[in-house]
Order: structure tokens, then sequence, then C-alpha cells
């Protein structure tokens, strides 16, 4: 190694122990972040296939567990009095209703609240009711916010907000009229079991229990929500197919959630709702599934890639790993097999490339002909009984992503591993600042040196120049 010197023809300790420092450390320095560029690529790729791997497996879950592929659908012949939904297990069917009612919610108002004297300690306990046998109360005589001696509208509503024990069953707000404030209270609790009442029994007698014990003004009265399966009958008496609850979402129908939003005028025709399969969903749910398993082979693919040195191509981080190997083959063996018998019946096909794409004419056709065959193809991956598809994918996948499988147990030991190189790095970057302060040390002690050397041949110069002349 040539020592490094200045423009003076001086040796440069500083370059020169950085320079030897480096040639000494340089094969240590490039082991450590070759295996940490190695280290940081598995964990990489770990997190990768641990994605990829999760995705597929809530596909399966979701497409499985909960519902099927096969969706069902619910429309209203009238759409304005709602919407409906079916879950995959409904029954295909029409109904027909009359809506009578939809449920609301109670509000009411009283005015000439605001200006009564502020009750005192114990005397201003306001209790609230609903017609539920829920009720809570409010403490007035610490409603009062600020140095005036009265109680305005606004803190009355602002203290029925704050008590805690009203778990925001009612909100309480202030409208102005005519330059008169109006207490208004709306209730959280639909339908008739919603409806609001004050019990002023608790108060000192004065303007402000007189004014709440006031009748209050109906702003929208408490009422259930009033469905006829089948239509509304002649005879008024006859109640037998009548629905009637506080909320305006219905689940009579199994697998059926209606909700209604407006109710029909005397004499409109009954509605129709109509369930059946939904073949846009069901296309959907499907498509759903093979992205899930085509993305996942893709980073499985990617991941073992051999690479193509010819090209430059680098290989994929697992290339090398027989284990990951295997999962791929596993996978796309599995619906390699089917595809070409049970799924391909209904327009799920594997690709030269491993893939699957889905023929969704094909799919709708299938599907309407064989409601529950796709569903029997692709099987169960939850519970007891793991079947189908579903159940010998999840069978090898849970070996991956279950809490001590395969991926857990490689991610500690990356995890570790980067601990080590960390370490290693650490110490590494020690021994380094170490071996170049040594160096260092050394070079300006030589620097020192050449410089008094420089001196004496320039006192000799001084002394004897005259004589090379001679």
């Amino acid at each position: 190694m040539a020592l490094t010197t200045t423009a003076s023809n001086t040796y440069d300790p500083t370059a020169s122990a950085q320079a030897l420092t480096d040639k000494y450390t340089a094969n240590t320095q490039a082991r450590i972040t070759e295996q940490t560029k190695a280290a940081t690529a598995t964990a990489a790729g770990l997190t990768s296939m641990k994605m990829a791997l999760t995705t597929f497996t809530s596909s399966l879950l979701a497409l499985t567990g909960s519902k099927t592929i096969a969706a069902q659908g619910a429309t209203f012949s009238n759409t304005t009095v709602g919407s409906a939904t079916a879950s995959a297990t409904a029954a295909s069917g029409t109904y027909t209703l009359f809506v009578e009612k939809v449920a609301t919610s109670n509000q009411i108002s009283l005015g000439g609240i605001g200006g009564s004297a502020v009750p005192a300690s114990g005397d201003g306990n306001l209790k609230i009711k609903l017609a539920n046998n829920s009720d809570f109360t409010v403490d007035l005589s610490k409603a009062n916010t600020d140095a005036d001696p009265t109680l305005s509208a606004k803190e009355i509503a602002a203290a029925i907000n704050a008590e805690p024990k009203n778990n925001s069953r009612v909100t309480a707000s202030v409208i102005t009229i005519g330059g008169i404030a109006q207490l208004v209270l709306s209730s959280n609790v639909s339908g008739e079991e919603g409806a609001l009442s004050f019990d002023t029994s608790a108060m000192a007698d004065g303007d402000l229990k007189t004014s709440l014990a006031a009748t209050p003004k109906q702003l929208v009265n408490a009422e259930d929500a009033i469905v006829w399966v089948g239509g509304k009958p002649a005879d008024p008496s006859d109640t037998s197919n009548r629905v009637k609850q506080s909320s305006n979402t219905f689940s009579n129908i199994d697998g059926v959630k209606m909700t209604f939003t407006k109710a029909q005028a005397n004499g409109d025709a009954p509605i129709t709702l109509t369930v059946a399969l939904d073949s846009s969903a069901t296309a959907t749910n499907a498509q759903s599934f093979v992205a899930a398993y085509n993305k996942l082979k893709s980073v499985l693919d990617g991941l073992t890639d051999p690479g193509d040195p010819a090209s430059g191509k680098a290989a994929g981080t697992f290339a090398t790993d027989s284990g990951v190997r295997v999962l791929r083959d596993q996978l796309v063996r599995t619906l390699r097999e089917t595809a070409t018998g049970a799924l391909a019946t209904f327009g799920i096909t594997a690709q030269r490339n491993g893939t699957l794409a889905v023929d969704t004419t094909k799919l709708e056709a299938a599907v309407k002909a064989n409601p529950t065959g796709l569903d029997k193809a692709i099987g169960n991956n939850s519970g007891g009984a793991p079947s189908g598809i579903a159940g010998k994918l999840d069978k090898f996948v849970e070996m991956w992503t279950s809490t001590n499988g395969q991926l857990a147990q490689r991610e500690t030991s990356v995890a570790k591993l980067q601990k080590t190189l960390d370490e290693r790095q650490a110490k590494f970057e020690t021994d380094y600042t170490t071996m170049y302060n040594r160096y260092k040390a050394q070079f300006t002690k030589l620097q020192d040196l050449q410089a008094r050397m420089s001196q004496t041949t320039s006192m000799f110069d001084a002394l004897f120049g005259n004589d090379k002349s001679k």
C-alpha cells in the first residue's frame, strides 16, 4: 500500500491511516455486508410470502366460512321503499309485502324554559324516562355554567347531554323560534320504546318545575314499523300476517335482511321481494378467489425463480429452498387437478403458466343449473371438518401460517441472525476505530520524524551549502 503524502511531500496521517485500516478490514466488512444483505432479502421474502398466504387464506375463509361463492341477491319491485340483501343460504323465491309504517324516533320540544332560577342542591333532579322502562336523572342544580343566577335552555340541554347515565339515549338541543328558545329532546331509541317523558316529582316547586312539567309538543311521534307479509288484509281485525317492531330492519325471512325507509299509502299495491342468484356477486366472489390464488402463486414463483445468469437475471430469495418449492408445487398441483375437473365445470380453469382464469358466462350458467355445486367443489376450510379444495389447501398452508409454523420459525431465525449481524457490525466499527486511531498515531509520529529530519537537512544545507560550489 502506497502511503498518502501531502503537497509538501510529507505523510498525511489521516488519509494514510484510513487507507491502511480499509485494506486490513475490507474482507471482514464485505462478509458482514453480504450476510446482512442476504438476511434482509430473506426477511423481505418471508414478509411477502406471509402477506400472500394470509390474503389467500383470508379469501378462502371469507368464501367458505361465513358465506359461499354462489351469492344470492334480494331486490324490491319498488326500490323507493327500502333495500334488501340476502346471504348465500337464502332460498330463492318471491314474497309480497306491504309497508304500512316505518319506525320513527320520538322528538319533543318545550318552550319558556330559560330564565328560571337555578334550583338549590337536591331540588333540581329531573328524571327523563323512555317507554322501554329505562330512565336517567339530571341534576339541574349543577347545570349553571355562567355567573347568571338563572338557567338557560342551552345550559339545561348541555346538562342532559353530559349526564353519564344518559348513555347517548337522548340528545338535547335548542331551537330559537320567534325569539323564544325551545328545548328539543330527540330519542335515539327507535320506535314506540323510545317515547320520551319528564318526571319532575323530585324537583322543588317553582317556574322551572312548572315549565318542565308542561305537556311537550310532539315534533316526531314515536312509532313502530309495521309490515304486512302477503299484503294487507281486507279485515282490519286480522293481524296474523302483521310484523310490528321498533327497528326498520327486518330479518323475518331466513337469510334476508330488509331495511325500509318509506311507508306506502293506503291503496298502494303491495311490493314484491325477489330473492335469486346474484350473477355479478357470484362472479366477483369467484374472481376474488382466483385473484388471491394467482397472487400467491406469483409471489412464490418470484421467490423460487432460479434466475438466468446469461441474461443477468438474479435468482429468487428462496431459489434453493426446497421447503418453499414444495409449498408452491403442492398449491399448483391441487388447483390444477381440480381446475381440470370440478372447477372447470364452473368456468374456472388452469392456464399454461399455472394461474387460474374465470369464464364468467360459463360460471353463471353452471351456477344457475347447480347452485350448490361450486361451493361443494371449493369446500370448507373452517370448523372441524375441512372439505374440498379449501380443505386441501388449508391443510398444507396452515403448516406455514400457524403460530408455530414454518413462517414463524423462519422469521424468528432470521431475526436472530439480523441481531447477530448488527452486533458484529457494531463490534467491527469499534475495532475499525481502534485500528484507525492506532495507525493515525503511528503515522503522526512518522510525520513528526520526517519534519525533524527535514529541519536537520535544512540546517546542514545552511552550514555547508557554500562548500557545494567548490
